[in-house]
């Protein structure tokens, strides 16, 4: 392996390694911790496998539209969801390189999720980024220098900062992979805090080196994926660092940026950025889940214990109308209630009087399923926080 050493002197900070020491902030070990407990509780949380389907998508689309647009494609959610739907979904001229960049990636994504799926794990490897890279780069429109899934031969900038020299690009490549190797000395129990780690540091030294002509930050980020997907990171938590970075672009690059600007390097600046961003994505995506298990406890409440056994056509038409009135996550008026009404339970009311659809709403309302206010009607819901352990986390969420 030939290695001009040149990197020694540019890029100092490029140096394999991972001072964990008792200087490292305390507030990183206290996120490291979070994101890994956040982890095992999302991926033991059963959900109707419609709901994690959907679950899925949404979180693919997500990872996808944020990857992109970081490099600047302005597809909408709408747009992409499209793509993902129908992979020769036609767009304009002018459109056409951001229809490849976004269909390339659902492709890079899917085959990562597609071998996790038959193999249990996916590849982590020098050949694996290179693939990686002519995947994302696949059909675009670049400039003559650059060579899809090749080492570049010529210097590169991003902004003010210089990638590592060219004549280095593959030594310090193949460094990084020996790297990522190794054992970093955690207990096979802290498996998920070695792997947001390594792929946190995986993404940052991809982003130094800059190895390829086009695509390196696409790469870096489908590289830490692939890291958190091995790590046993549920797949749907997988994307939120890449939609955390798009959120807050400037913050993104303006913590990349700070990484090197000591001369032996500052990767927790960039850490703290990302876990903290990791773990209030996580617990927003953990509040979703939680709100979907409160809304199927709530189904069986209403089934098992206040509409129970053989009902009558009056009992009927009340619980088909709860089950509407559920549908909706804020108060409705009675008269867009009214108007919103499933066909079939709208046929049932066509067959009495305006009266008797009110009548109902009051005698739900008696029965404490549903609170009437200025804002309109809703259901009561948190009756089923009364099944929470007593904590001041139950009560905040009362």
């Amino acid at each position: 392996m030939d290695n001009s050493n040149k990197y020694l002197t540019s890029h100092p900070w490029i140096t394999f390694t991972l001072d964990l020491s008792r200087n490292t902030p305390y507030d990183l070990w206290l996120l490291l911790g979070a994101a890994e407990s956040k982890c095992r509780h999302l991926a033991g949380i059963p959900l109707h496998p419609d709901i994690q389907k959907k679950l899925q998508a949404f979180s693919l689309h997500r990872g996808v539209q944020a990857t992109t647009a970081i490099e600047g494609n302005t597809l909408s959610e709408e747009e992409i969801k499209k793509i993902a739907e129908d992979g020769n979904s036609e767009f304009p001229k002018s459109k056409e390189y951001q229809f490849i960049e976004v269909k390339n990636a659902f492709s890079a994504y899917n085959s990562i999720l597609d071998e996790i799926n038959e193999n249990g794990d996916c590849s982590i490897s020098y050949e694996q980024l290179k693939n990686d890279n002519t995947a994302f780069l696949s059909g675009l429109k670049l400039e003559k220098e650059v060579i899809p899934g090749e080492i570049r031969t010529h210097s590169v900038a991003v902004s003010r900062y210089v990638g590592a020299p060219a004549e280095d690009c593959d030594f310090l490549i193949r460094s990084l992979f020996e790297w990522l190797q190794k054992d970093w000395g955690f207990r096979s129990s802290h498996n998920i805090i070695e792997g947001i780690l390594k792929a946190i540091m995986a993404h940052l030294y991809i982003a130094w080196i800059h190895p390829f002509g086009d695509g390196n930050g696409r790469c870096a980020r489908l590289l830490e994926f692939r890291i958190l997907m091995n790590a046993s990171v549920p797949s749907t938590a997988a994307h939120l660092l890449t939609k955390h970075y798009n959120d807050t672009r400037t913050e993104y690059y303006n913590a990349l940026a700070e990484t090197s600007k000591s001369p032996n390097g500052n990767p927790a600046v960039f850490m703290l950025y990302a876990l903290q961003g990791f773990v209030d994505a996580l617990d927003n995506q953990i509040g979703i889940i939680l709100e979907e298990q409160l809304n199927v406890t709530w189904e069986n409440y209403i089934h098992n214990s206040v509409f129970k056994g053989a009902l009558s056509e009056s009992q009927a038409r009340k619980r088909d109308l709860l089950f509407e009135i559920s549908s909706f996550k804020y108060p409705v008026s009675a008269n867009e209630l009214r108007k919103r009404l499933s066909i079939l339970l709208l046929s049932k009311y066509e067959e009495k009087t305006l009266r008797a659809f009110h009548r109902d709403i009051n005698m739900l309302e008696q029965l404490g399923l549903v609170i009437i206010t200025n804002e309109g009607i809703i259901a009561a819901k948190d009756k089923m926080k009364a099944f929470l352990p007593v904590s001041r986390i139950s009560k905040r969420l009362s």
